[in-house]
């Protein structure tokens, strides 16, 4: 079910990757936004779906090329425990490129890498950050001259270690998001 509904916001819709920055015409714009993320494989067993906000800055270095950097966090539910939140959080950085338009809105995708690190909420345990990646791609709609809704869709994955009886753990902490996000360029 929860996939079916992730495919049917995606196709609605249109990452997270990288807080769309579809139109470089202006080089230097920041963004905010909010998504619902969606878990898989064999992190879709430990955690429930979640929301996650992110913010985010991004510098055109051609009319169709532009390099971002972002903060995010998404707060997972653990599955079978109501009270019990795990985070999501970290920086990521990467490249987007804007596609051919045939309207207003301008279509782009993105990829970069993650430093990311998962851990209980309110754990100030020091969880180790790790490296990975994500993918995405979305809309620019106008709003004014430089204000943009950005609805996107995307998916980020990295690696965990886990603490286990014989040693360590690892699995793949993945899952796919859908949002929007109010673009600002300067």
């Amino acid at each position: 079910m929860k996939k079916t509904v992730l495919a049917a916001v995606a196709v609605a819709l249109s990452v997270a990757a990288g807080e769309a920055k579809a139109q470089f015409s202006i080089p230097l714009s920041v963004e905010g936004r909010l998504d619902y993320a969606v878990p898989v494989g064999d992190f879709d067993d430990l955690a429930d779906e979640g929301t996650s906000w992110g913010a985010g800055v991004s510098l055109g270095i051609t009319p169709a090329i532009g390099i971002y950097g972002t903060y995010s966090q998404t707060t997972f539910q653990v599955a079978g425990f109501k009270d019990l939140d795990l985070e999501d959080n970290g920086f990521s950085a990467g490249l987007t490129a804007a596609l051919p338009s045939v309207s207003e809105l301008s279509p782009w995708v993105g990829a970069g890498v993650v430093k990311h690190e998962l851990a209980f909420e309110g754990d100030d345990g020091g969880a180790d950050e790790k490296l990975g990646f994500e993918v995405g791609g979305g809309l620019a709609i106008p709003v004014s001259a430089n204000i943009r809704l950005t609805p996107a869709i995307g998916y980020r994955q990295y690696g965990m270690d886990v603490g286990a009886l014989p040693g360590t753990a690892e699995f793949d902490v993945s899952y796919f998001t859908a949002g929007v996000g109010v673009n600002f360029s300067f």
